[in-house]
C-alpha cells in the first residue's frame, strides 16, 4: 500500500503568551510616546499610543492564528487525500479472477481424484528414484533420460489430460496465454494442442510466467474484461537431479484456463522480502485482508521455504498440506503448484484455502483461493 509521510502542522498560537505579549506591548507603546515628544504630553496621546500597541499584537495574533487554522486544514485535506489514494489502492489490489479448470500433473498424481487422496492422506509419498547417483521423482510415464526430451513428453502429456477433463469441448481461444518453462516445451506444447484442440488459436511466442506479478496482470485484465474472455497459463519442467538441490529433482506439468468468474477465485497474492521492514505475520494478514475473509484460512498449501523459520508463527496451518515429500524439487513451477493444489482444494471442499511459495521475482509469494460466492 503506497504510504506518505505526516502533513506538518504549525504549533497552536498560545494564547497566554500573546496576552503577556499585549499586557507588555500597551505601556511599553505609552512609553515610547512620552520619550519621544519633547513637549509635554497628553493622557489622551498616551493611551491612544498603548491601544495602537495593543491592536498591533492583536492584529499579529488574529494573523498567526489563521495560519494555524490553514494549517490544520490543509492537515485534514492531505489526509483525506492520501485515504483516497489507499482506498483506491485497495480496490485494484483486491481485484479477483477465477479458475475455470485446473489441469495438474505430477509424480503423485495427474487429476483430481488422486489429488483428493493426497489431500487425505490415503497416498503415500512417492517412491526416489537413482539418476547418476542422485534422488529424483519421476511421473511414470517420462521414460528418456533427457530432460529435454522429458520437457517435451510433459507438455504432450499436459494437452492430453486436459482433452480427458469435463467441459473441453466448450474452451474457446484465449486472449492471452503464459508459459512457465522452456521454448521447446512450448513448441511441443502448441503442436500438441493444434492436433488435439484444432479451433483453439495460440502464439507462437507466448508471455512467460512471472509469479506474483503474472496474478497482477492477470487481475488486472479481468477487471474490465468481457464475461467470456479467457487466458491460458501452462507450463512444464522436468529438473535434472543433481548434488546440490535439498529435495529430489521432479518434473512437473500445469494448465489453467482463467475467466472472470469461475468455480475459484484468487487475487494477485502477497510478496515477503526479509529486507523489508515488515514481517510474515504482517504479509500473511495483508493477504487475509486482500481476501476479505474475516478469519485466517483453515488449509494452507504450501513447500518448506528455507531460511524463513518465522513462517511457524504466521498464524496459519504450515504443517497439514507440506508438499515436499509428495514434489520434491520443483523449481519455478512451484507457485504454480501450491496455487493448483489450493484451487482444486478450494472446489472440492468448497472452504477458502491459502498457499505459500517461492516467487521467481521475490523470496515467497502468498495468497488464498476462495470457492465463487
Amino acid at each position: 500500500m503506497p504510504s506518505f509521510p505526516p502533513y506538518k502542522v504549525t504549533r497552536p498560537p498560545v494564547a497566554k503568551r500573546w496576552i503577556a505579549a499585549a499586557s507588555l506591548m500597551g505601556p511599553i507603546a505609552g512609553g515610547c510616546s512620552v520619550l519621544l515628544r519633547k513637549t509635554e504630553v497628553s493622557s489622551g496621546a498616551v493611551i491612544t499610543a498603548m491601544l495602537i500597541g495593543i491592536s498591533v499584537v492583536g492584529t499579529l495574533w488574529l494573523f498567526r492564528l489563521w495560519y494555524y487554522r490553514c494549517s490544520v486544514h490543509n492537515a485534514t485535506l492531505w489526509q483525506q487525500e492520501v485515504k483516497a489514494i489507499q482506498q483506491q489502492w485497495w480496490i485494484q489490489h483486491r481485484r479477483q479472477f477465477g479458475l475455470l479448470e485446473t489441469v495438474l500433473i505430477g509424480p503423485a498424481g495427474s487429476n483430481e481424484l488422486e489429488w483428493e487422496r493426497v489431500f487425505r492422506r490415503e497416498t503415500l509419498p512417492p517412491k526416489a528414484r537413482s539418476e547418476r547417483g542422485f534422488a529424483a521423482f519421476r511421473i511414470a510415464r517420462t521414460f528418456s533420460e533427457d530432460a529435454d526430451e522429458r520437457d517435451q513428453q510433459l507438455a504432450r502429456m499436459l494437452v492430453l489430460q486436459w482433452i480427458k477433463q469435463p467441459k473441453s469441448s466448450e474452451r474457446l481461444s484465449p486472449a492471452r496465454c503464459y508459459w512457465a518453462g522452456s521454448n521447446i516445451a512450448w513448441r511441443a506444447f502448441i503442436g500438441q494442442m493444434k492436433l488435439t484442440f484444432p479451433d483453439v488459436v495460440l502464439p507462437e511466442e507466448p508471455k512467460p510466467w512471472r509469479g506474483e506479478e503474472t496474478l497482477a496482470e492477470l487481475a488486472e485484465m479481468f477487471a474490465d474484461a468481457a464475461p467470456d474472455t479467457q487466458a491460458l497459463v501452462a507450463g512444464c519442467q522436468s529438473l535434472t537431479a543433481s548434488a546440490t538441490a535439498v529435495r529430489p529433482a521432479s518434473e512437473t506439468a500445469v494448465l489453467w484456463l482463467v475467466g472472470a468468474t469461475a468455480p475459484v477465485v484468487l487475487a494477485r497474492g502477497e510478496i515477503f522480502e526479509p529486507t523489508a521492514n515488515e514481517s510474515i505475520l504482517q504479509v500473511c494478514q495483508r493477504a487475509q485482508i486482500q481476501s476479505e475473509l474475516e478469519q485466517v484460512p483453515e488449509y494452507c498449501m504450501l513447500f518448506s521455504p528455507s531460511g524463513q523459520p518465522e513462517l511457524a508463527s504466521c498464524g496459519w496451518n504450515v504443517t497439514q498440506h507440506l508438499q515436499d515429500s509428495y514434489w520434491g524439487e520443483s523449481g519455478e513451477m512451484e507457485p504454480l503448484v501450491a496455487i493448483s493444489l489450493a484451487a482444486i482444494f478450494a472446489r472440492t471442499q468448497k472452504q477458502p484455502c491459502g498457499w505459500i511459495a517461492a516467487d521467481p521475482l521475490h523470496t515467497l509469494a502468498l495468497g488464498i483461493i476462495k470457492p465463487y460466492g
